[in-house]
């Protein structure tokens, strides 16, 4: 894959650099993929699901921004209100926005209202929703993000602790979800390549990556921290907490859900940082004949093997929340 960087254009707050300072108000999962159709949107309201079902409050957002159907997902009616009316409405807060659903524990805000898309935010907007999102106060809030790499989507998936990626065995879509990470750590990059003074060494290196041995970002940073030794090992360690995470969805044989680790491993060493692998996710139809039905499976289907497959990812994410709050 070729070695490039994505948009550099900064938000107007950067809540990655928060981190550490000011500490969220819930637990952020931000569920993302490279290209759409690979299931993002049934991870995400299954993530929520069981998180709510495990005893966990839990909020699940729709940031599809003009292809929301989350609350098809989740099985229940679209809102009048939901995210666009937020943009819109600087006097609504996100907690006037919240539905129930049919899980105790789990609220809903919709897209309702199709008057964006992701591409037509700006600036002042994404920064009061992901600053309302950051200090909304539960356990867990559930982000289902747009497919792709636009500015909008990548800060949303970057302000997460739990950075999640959704793709299938097919090619094409594990062309598109490296295609992401990819542009994610760019993103992240370059937020902080100015801040420390490291910007002309930094595109001198990726003018030239066949004369520095440069394929991949680990590469990158490599010779990034020979040259400069202490600002480069500063600028890795920040980069080391991005911790994606990755799911399979969809498998079918027993090959494709064991190309789940191999891909982890690919990805550790394509950015030089440990990936977590949450899990695979076999292709299931019920899963299609549920929401046809307006029913979610883990409702209208409990036998399915996906139960236990979800439930073991949701019980992942939850461990690091009870170890946070044994901390």
């Amino acid at each position: 894959m070729p070695l490039s960087s994505a948009n550099s254009n900064v938000t107007q707050v950067d809540f990655t650099s928060l981190r550490g300072r000011v500490a969220p108000g819930a637990t952020i999962i931000a569920v993302g993929g490279g290209k759409g159709g690979v299931g993002k949107s049934f991870v995400s309201s299954s993530i929520s699901i069981f998180l709510a079902h495990l005893g966990y409050e839990t909020l699940a957002i729709d940031l599809d921004l003009g292809g929301a159907n989350l609350h098809t997902n989740l099985g229940v009616s679209l809102n009048t209100r939901g995210i666009n009316e937020f943009i819109l409405d600087p006097s609504l807060s996100l907690g006037e926005l919240a539905q129930p659903t049919h899980w105790p524990k789990l609220k809903l805000i919709s897209g309702a209202s199709e008057v964006f898309d992701i591409a037509n935010i700006d600036e002042v907007q994404r920064s009061r929703v992901m600053s309302s999102i950051y200090n909304y106060k539960t356990d867990f809030i559930v982000l289902d993000l747009s497919a792709g790499t636009h500015t909008s989507t990548l800060d949303f998936f970057l302000m997460a602790s739990h950075k999640v990626v959704v793709f299938t065995p097919e090619p094409s879509s594990i062309e598109n979800a490296y295609r992401f990470l990819k542009a994610s750590f760019f993103r992240k990059l370059r937020r902080y390549e100015h801040q420390l003074q490291l910007k002309e060494q930094i595109d001198e290196l990726l003018g030239n990556r066949g004369a520095h041995g440069i394929r991949n970002p680990a590469d990158l940073i490599r010779v990034l921290v020979e040259r400069e030794p202490v600002l480069g090992l500063k600028l890795k360690n920040i980069l080391t907490d991005l911790n994606f995470e990755i799911i399979l969805n969809q498998a079918r044989t027993r090959q494709e859900i064991d190309m789940g680790g191999a891909l982890q491993s690919v990805c550790n060493k394509y950015f030089g940082f440990p990936c977590g692998f949450l899990g695979g996710l076999e292709y299931d139809n019920a899963v299609w004949q549920s929401l046809r039905q307006r029913n979610h499976l883990l409702m209208s289907n409990r036998q399915s093997h996906l139960y236990g497959q979800l439930l073991s990812i949701a019980r992942k994410i939850a461990k690091t929340q009870s170890l946070k709050a044994v901390v």
